[in-house]
This record gives C-alpha cells, sequence and structure tokens, in this order.
C-alpha cells in the first residue's frame, strides 16, 4: 500500500488546472471521493494514476506537482522524523527505516562509505517508465531536504536513474542543481559522506521522540506476513553509520524496545543483530575495495586481528575472496546498490 496523500496531491492540481477527472481515475477501482476519504492506496490504482495523469499532461514534469511545493510535509510522520532530527545523518537514517511505511513497495536504501554517502531506490516491482516519475519526486524531496540542512552546495549532489532517457527529453535536469545521467546501475543519488555530520538548525528533541516512537509502533504494527521490519530498520541503521558501528544498545534504544525484546523478534525473522553487523561491515569494506585500499588497511581500519582473519571473514559471507569479489564487481556481476563508496 501507499499512502494516499501523493494521489490527493496529484487530483488537486488536476482540479486547480480544470482537466478531466474521469480520464484521471480511468482503469481505477476508486473515484476522485473514495480517494480523499482513505489513508492508504491500493499501488496498482496509484500507478494507473500516474499513467493516466501522463498521457494527459504530456511534457508537464509531474514529479514537480507532487514534491515542488509540499517538501517534507508529503512524507507524513517521516518527514516530522526527518526534519527534527539532530542531524543530516539522523534523518537520512530514519528516512531509509521507515520509508516502506509510506509506500511498501518502495524503500530508501542509505549507504555511508567513506567519501560518498549513497541513497538507492529500491522497488520490489518493475515501475516500467512509472520509475521516472518516482525518480524525480524523490530525486526533489531529497534536494531540497539536503540543501536545507547543508546550504547552496551546487553540483556536489550526483543524481542517476536506472532507465534510458525519455524521448522527449527529461524536464529534471532544470529543477536538479546536480549531474543527472541515466542508464546508470541503480537509481539513487550521492552526496559527500562528510554531510552526515552537519547538525540541523531544525532539530526538536520532542518531536524527534515522539515521531521515531510513532513510526515504530506503525513499524510493527504494519508487520504483514513474511516481512522482515526489523531485519531491514537495522540493516538502514547500520549501513547508514561508519564504523566503529553502533551496538545492540543503541539501535534498540532508538525502537523504544528493550535489547532482549529487538534480539527475540530478529529471531523470529531468522537472523541476529551480530550476522547484521557483519554484513554491514563487509558493506563498508567493499567501498574500501573499490577505492583502491589493500585488505591490510582495512582490517586495521575494520578492527580485524590481521589480514588473514578478514579475508577468512570475507569469504565466509561472500563465498569469494576480496580480489575475486573486485572482478566481479567490475564485470558488472555484483549489485551495486549494496556497496558503500
Amino acid at each position: 500500500m501507499i499512502s494516499a496523500h501523493y494521489a490527493r496531491l496529484l487530483h488537486r492540481e488536476f482540479s486547480s488546472r480544470k482537466l478531466d477527472e474521469e480520464a484521471l481515475f480511468a482503469g481505477c477501482a476508486i473515484d476522485s471521493e473514495t480517494l480523499w476519504k482513505l489513508s492508504k492506496l491500493d499501488p496498482e490504482d496509484f500507478l494507473r494514476l500516474l499513467a493516466n495523469a501522463r498521457q494527459i499532461l504530456g511534457d508537464v514534469p509531474m514529479g514537480s506537482l507532487v514534491s515542488n511545493r509540499n517538501r517534507l510535509a508529503t512524507l507524513g510522520m517521516m518527514g516530522a522524523a526527518m526534519m527534527s532530527a539532530p542531524s543530516l545523518g539522523d534523518g537520512l537514517q530514519a528516512m531509509s527505516s521507515y520509508s516502506t511505511l509510506e509506500a511498501d513497495y518502495l524503500h530508501f536504501q542509505l549507504s555511508a562509505g567513506r567519501r560518498a554517502t549513497r541513497i538507492t531506490l529500491v522497488t520490489d516491482r518493475d515501475l516500467g517508465d512509472s520509475l521516472l516519475l518516482h525518480a524525480e519526486a524523490v530525486f526533489l524531496l531529497l534536494q531540497d531536504y539536503l540543501l536545507d540542512l547543508v546550504g547552496n552546495a551546487p553540483g556536489h549532489i550526483h543524481f542517476q536513474i536506472a532507465h534510458e532517457p525519455p524521448h522527449r527529453g527529461s524536464s529534471m535536469t532544470a529543477v536538479l542543481q546536480g549531474p543527472l545521467a541515466f542508464n546508470s546501475r541503480f537509481t539513487g543519488l550521492e552526496f559527500p559522506t562528510e554531510w552526515l555530520t552537519i547538525r540541523s538548525p531544525y532539530s526538536n528533541p520532542e518531536v524527534w521522540q515522539l515521531s521515531r516512537r510513532h513510526l515504530g509502533e506503525q513499524l510493527h504494527l504494519a508487520t504483514a506476513p513474511g516481512d522482515e521490519p526489523y531485519t531491514r530498520h537495522l540493516r538502514s541503521v547500520l549501513q547508514a553509520s561508519r564504523p566503529p558501528l553502533p551496538d545492540i544498545n543503541e539501535v534498540a534504544e532508538s525502537l523504544h524496545l528493550s535489547p532482549r525484546t529487538l534480539s527475540r523478534r530478529l529471531m523470529e525473522e531468522q537472523i541476529t543483530f551480530r550476522e547484521l553487523k557483519l554484513q554491514a561491515v563487509h558493506t563498508y569494506a567493499k567501498g574500501m575495495l573499490l577505492e583502491g585500499a589493500s585488505v591490510e588497511a582495512i582490517a586495521a581500519e575494520l578492527g580485524y586481528e590481521n589480514a588473514a582473519n578478514f579475508r577468512r571473514s570475507f569469504r565466509a559471507l561472500n563465498r569469494c575472496s576480496p580480489k575475486e569479489w573486485v572482478t566481479r564487481y567490475q564485470s558488472g556481476e555484483v549489485d551495486l546498490s549494496r556497496v558503500a563508496l
């Protein structure tokens, strides 16, 4: 499901422009009256609305219709957490942890590397041409958030889309304050890792605590059979951090759980905190490998006793040596979204 306010924002724009509402809802299981009564919308209906709107609006940049004037209000309680967070890194970590509460078929994956941090838009379905619309809305929202906290930073945010350029050219180039590349290996953006520690002038400890508590409760309530919300949450937290990574006590506190309760919920999802932490450490190590760092340097930075211990750990987790992994990466066999650069 996806929060209905995204569709309501689109409908509002149609109404203000006096466009054909019947054409907008063609093929949907809902009409305009039903839309304004719903809190969540079936993704199939939302994607149909987007397809209809794109056909009606033509060259009008649809992503900006949803996000350009609404900013973080578009993200509901998750937006409140992001804006009240103590730092940029804390806000983005909250976004990554709770993004599926806004749209259960989308996830913002945050990976912090030594030099660059990446936010990847991950989806569990083929969005087709609507990927461009999702990307445009996400890029504008995140660009506004980053620049609100960082200030003017032209050219420091790099945008990439795993889709060919639209036939009529992209309207995104006019509104994005950084280079945009198509036909990439992932859809997302990158910015300097040093930004993560920037303190937010909008920080509000009370709102930060209340919003995270609410989101944590929603995370538990939204769990469906087969979901792994706590595994996903911890992956987001750990991959968004640079070594030394937080321990289970810190992570449990952020969820307003005891370490024992968090461990039990992870066991129900058939994984342990130790396994998740090891995966995050190796994600960071892979970024160092791609930078050309030696195995000895990586082992020392990550706290291994020696390079041999790191190699054994790497092979056990990845079923190949560090050198073999780099070769596989260079040949395109590796999922780029899982690598922190």
